[in-house]
């Protein structure tokens, strides 16, 4: 037996973990998964896991559910990285397309024969092209596969009707080349397909290269690059490097004005508003050089940017975009002067300067802590392609470092375009961390993003749907081997939109909210983001005071009216539960609740109600269609209505009517759309499973849009938001509201103190049962109300005094004239503190039941720069010396504090701005203080 020393066993180890951890290592992917639509193809364009007339992948009657269907000739090329081996099986997919159908368009080509396509009027897809007899014809092809120049499969002649091949092939790293030829020099009906195509492979994944352009490099005329320049030299001049602002925003934000600027070069454009910049080169074509977070005097991007990605007729343009840069680590500046336009892509011809307008129409009709619209510069690119026009639209806001983004795309060409996909936002950015291995989590740029195409979550970022960020292929020299930094953001949908753009119509995307940061301190990034929705969506900051009344009885509802005028209340909600039915149809039932909403607004107070919509099952007619099964059952909620059927459109239609006909003014949508999408291929409204999504969601944002444009107020529990809806759940499991009133008191502080870290107090609501709800019994109720008044109190100051309103759930506010008082006390000191209360929340203690809990309102806008709230939730008395952060109210060397109505106290402030007070806060209840 052979005798090995330590050190050759401790090798010898090594290689062995190596080896194992290798193994480990190793992956799948599938070639539908890889960048497809980077393959060269003469007709059309690869589809994934369908044939390229977009039937169902089948060869010999043999259905496939994974591959990519292709027509000859096609060549995709794939660095195959540590790929090891190949598999798939080939064959000519079986079709049952008539080409008589009226809706059969057909485009002639150069040589004489045409292409055929399905044209409906929301969808174009490509049948064929026309073979010797004028028809299109059964294909004829071969399918053949090159490494690294050479032959290494040849399926032979294949026809339509002839089993699939096998593929099984062992790699070896290099350039793998998946050919489709015409077998019979008619390419007619040749509709091949990869099915079950994969790659395994271990550290690195292949990837899918485009075709090196050889012919000349496009330029831009001289007369364009006149027109540019001349625009740009009118511009004020900006100086680099861009300074730094000497305030902070959070506490002044006056000095932060959003303008476009010219570099000293006049080569390139600046949108800057002091706190961010983002800074644009249109020559040899339109890309993004650098984006500049001016508050922390760093460059965000690593490398040149395009300004997005359109995929028209299965292919992918870029639009504008520089190429190649040498290095994606960082960028020179003299590598800048050195790019070329990219090929085959969207090329600059305009550039327009704005004031920035409103997104949307506000109907301002209550209270609200911000009353006016945003204000800033809106800056246009007009770029174009073969007669399809796009307009790259951004705008700078005043008072906060956001840029936002949306795109038009035009169509003037000479026939419809089918917008498969598109990426709003395609940035080289700099990464959050760069390690040699692949953690579970990476540490993402220090960026907030957001869009208005959200859905499916009552906060934002579980709602968030377009934000990715990606691996980058080209960064090749980051330390990661496997090359696996998420450093590559992409914006866009998770689904289509597959939508057909008729001649002389457009398409615009959803807009997009990019917030650089300045620390990853969970207050100060919160402030951040609460900033953002008081700027971009002010009805956010509606806050009325409302019962959520559980009766449709007149006479109840009256009473109800009467008590919240006598008590300060401003709105009602006729509750789920309550009776209401927006759907139905009928005058007398509108006449009704017109004459209630009419008595209602004449003692000062709105009325409105409640409405379920996805979360119930309708027919299998309706329902939307689970794409794994082809059946109804399985999606969010089980199943939900699909609001692009004849059913999800007349629900909207009745809902309208409802409010058109009684002048309601208040909406609860329960179970909006929760971002289902929609196999079905009947659906009155949209085409099949690639566009039901951006369908359903267009329907939903457009009620929203238009009861905004009403001054409809609106809560929806699903993170509307920035498509005009005020208010969302601030986070509780409702189950909790059957617990004993004391419990339900701590756990709904601990939700407002969780729930506020991202959002503004008005966005949210919470909950308080008047009446049992979920069980509980009388320990979990609070009516009598007159038994209760100290839990009801504590629940009113909480709630109130956080600026959250509750839903209030029950017949009444008050039962007795003592009833009346406590409630009438409460809505006068919040009335009287109201701007301050919905101010934002500085957190302070979290509810732990062990100790006092509390937060502070900051405002510097105001005379009360600030307002704090302690809570005791023990049944001693307690004395606590608290120390107060005050550096988000404004103040820098005194503050003048009282306890409730009390006398001030001056106080000095520390160097880091805060102050201790000693404070007494009774046994279960609370203590409140002012500061100015």
């Amino acid at each position: 037996m052979k005798c090995f020393k330590k050190e050759q066993i401790i090798i010898l180890l090594f290689l062995f973990l190596g080896f194992n951890n290798l193994a480990k290592a190793q992956s799948q992917v599938h070639l539908k998964d890889l960048q497809i639509s980077l393959a060269q193809q003469t007709y059309s364009a690869p589809t994934i896991n369908k044939s390229v007339t977009g039937e169902s992948l089948s060869i010999a009657g043999i259905p496939y559910k994974n591959g990519v269907g292709v027509h000859s000739k096609s060549i995709i090329k794939i660095k195959t990285n540590d790929s090891r081996s190949f598999t798939a099986k080939v064959g000519v997919n079986d079709s049952k397309i008539d080409y008589g159908l009226k809706t059969i368009k057909t485009i002639p080509l150069t040589n004489g024969k045409r292409i055929f396509y399905n044209v409906t009027q929301t969808k174009k897809q490509f049948l064929g092209v026309e073979g010797i007899d004028g028809k299109v014809n059964k294909g004829t092809v071969v399918f053949i596969i090159r490494h690294n120049g050479k032959e290494i499969f040849n399926s032979g002649i294949m026809k339509q009707g002839d089993s699939a091949k096998e593929i099984k092939l062992k790699i070896d790293r290099g350039l793998l080349e998946l050919i489709v030829e015409n077998a019979e020099g008619d390419p007619s009906g040749d509709h091949a397909i990869w099915a079950d195509a994969m790659f395994d492979y271990f550290e690195i994944p292949p990837v899918v290269v485009s075709e090196e352009f050889q012919g000349k490099v496009t330029e831009q005329p001289d007369e364009l690059k006149t027109k540019l320049k001349s625009i740009i030299q009118s511009l004020p001049e900006i100086s680099f490097p861009l300074k730094e602002p000497d305030y902070d925003w959070l506490v002044n934000n006056d000095k932060v004005k959003a303008n476009v600027y010219k570099t000293e070069s006049g080569k390139d454009i600046v949108l800057s508003n002091g706190l961010i910049a983002r800074v644009f080169r249109v020559t040899p074509n339109l890309a993004t050089i650098d984006y500049v977070n001016q508050m922390t005097g760093e460059s965000i991007l690593r490398g040149v940017s395009n300004e997005g990605v359109l995929t028209i007729d299965g292919k992918d343009y870029q639009i504008g975009g520089l190429s190649k840069q040498p290095e994606y680590g960082y960028t020179l500046m003299k590598w800048v002067d050195a790019l070329s336009a990219v090929q085959n892509s969207f090329a600059i011809e305009n550039i327009e300067i704005k004031e920035l307008t409103d997104r949307l129409l506000w109907k301002r009709v209550r209270w609200a802590s911000n009353t006016k619209m945003p204000t800033g510069k809106e800056l246009v690119f007009t770029l174009s392609k073969d007669g399809v026009k796009v307009k790259v639209h951004y705008v700078l806001y005043d008072g906060i470092p956001t840029l936002s983004k949306w795109i038009e795309v035009i169509n003037e060409s000479k026939f419809m375009i089918q917008l498969n996909k598109f990426k709003l936002e395609q940035l080289a950015m700099v990464e959050g961390e760069n390690l040699v291995d692949t953690p579970k989590h990476w540490v993402k740029p220090n960026i907030h993003i957001e869009s208005d195409y959200a859905f499916g979550a009552m906060q934002q970022k579980t709602s968030d749907k377009t934000t990715y960020w990606e691996k980058d292929k080209r960064y090749t020299s980051q330390t990661n081997y496997p090359l696996n930094l998420p450093c590559l953001l992409e914006i866009k949908p998770p689904l289509g939109p597959d939508i057909g753009i008729p001649v002389g119509k457009s398409l615009t995307t959803f807009r997009v909210w990019e917030t650089p940061l300045d620390s990853k301190d969970q207050e100060r990034v919160g402030l951040f983001k609460r900033k953002l929705y008081r700027t971009i969506s002010p009805w956010v900051t509606e806050n009325p005071m409302f019962l959520h009344l559980t009766s449709t009885d007149p006479e109840i509802i009256k009473r109800a009216v009467d008590q919240c005028a006598e008590t300060g209340y401003e709105m009602i909600i006729l509750s789920f539960g309550s009776g209401l039915d927006m759907e139905k149809e009928d005058e007398a039932y509108y006449q009704k609740f017109k004459e209630l909403r009419e008595y209602a607004n004449s003692k000062g107070i709105e009325l409105g109600g409640y409405s379920l919509l996805s979360s119930r099952w309708i027919s299998d007619e309706v329902d939307v269609i689970n794409p794994k099964t082809g059946k109804r059952g399985g999606m969010i909620f089980g199943s939900s209505p699909c609001l692009s059927s004849e059913w999800g459109y007349d629900y909207f239609k009745k809902i309208k009517k409802f409010f058109t006909k009684t002048g309601m003014q208040v909406f609860e949508n329960d179970g909006s759309y929760p971002g289902n999408v929609c196999a079905s291929t009947k659906h009155t409204h949209h085409n099949g499973l690639e566009d039901s999504q951006w369908k359903q969601y267009a329907q939903i944002q457009g009620l929203y849009k238009w009861m905004r444009s009403e001054g409809i107020y609106m809560n929806v529990p699903d993170f509307y938001i920035n498509s005009g809806s005020n208010k969302t759940g601030i986070g509780y499991r409702e189950v909790n509201w059957s617990l004993p009133r004391n419990r339900q008191l701590v756990l709904g502080r601990m939700n407002i103190y969780d729930g506020l870290w991202d959002r503004i107090p008005s966005m949210n609501w919470t909950f308080v049962p008047l009446t049992e709800y979920h069980g509980g019994g009388a320990a979990a109720t609070l009516e009598p109300l007159n038994d209760h008044l100290l839990d009801y109190e504590n629940q009113m100051i909480q709630n109130y005094g956080s600026g959250v309103q509750a839903c209030y759930r029950g017949p009444r506010l008050f039962d007795t004239p003592k009833t009346k008082q406590v409630v009438i006390n409460v809505v006068n000191w919040y009335k009287k503190y109201r701007e301050v209360l919905n101010s934002d929340i500085i957190h302070l203690k979290r509810p732990s039941g062990k100790d006092w809990d509390g937060f502070l309102h900051v405002n510097p806008n105001l005379k009360e720069k600030g307002l704090a709230l302690f809570f005791n939730p023990t049944d001693k008395d307690m004395e606590r010396e608290i120390k107060l952060p005050l550096y988000y109210t404004g103040l820098t060397e005194y503050a003048l504090i009282r306890e409730k109505e009390g006398k001030a106290l001056k106080y000095k402030l520390k160097r880091d701005y805060s102050v201790k007070i000693n404070v007494t806060i009774p046994a279960n209840s609370y203590q409140w203080i002012v500061i100015e």
